[in-house]
C-alpha cells in the first residue's frame, strides 16, 4: 500500500510540473505542445513507477535490522 501511496505523491507533483511545462510551451511554440506533453505524460508514469519502487525498496530495510547469529 506504501508504494501506491509513494507513486501517487511523485506522479501528482510530476504532472503538475508537466502541465505547466505545456501551458508555456503552447504559448511559445504551439505545435510543438502537445507531442511534447505527451511524452512527458506517459514518462512521468513510467519513471514514477521506478522512482516508487526503489524509494520502497525492501531490501534497503532488511540491511538496516541486525542481524542475529541464530
Amino acid at each position: 500500500m506504501w508504494i501506491m501511496v509513494v507513486y501517487v505523491f511523485i506522479v501528482v507533483v510530476n504532472e503538475l510540473i508537466v502541465v505547466g511545462i505545456g501551458l508555456v510551451l503552447d504559448r511559445v511554440a504551439p505545435i510543438t505542445s502537445l507531442p511534447v506533453s505527451l511524452t512527458l505524460f506517459f514518462a512521468v508514469l513510467w519513471f514514477g513507477w521506478l522512482l516508487a519502487v526503489r524509494w520502497t525498496d525492501p531490501k534497503r530495510a532488511k540491511k538496516t535490522k541486525f542481524v542475529t547469529g541464530n
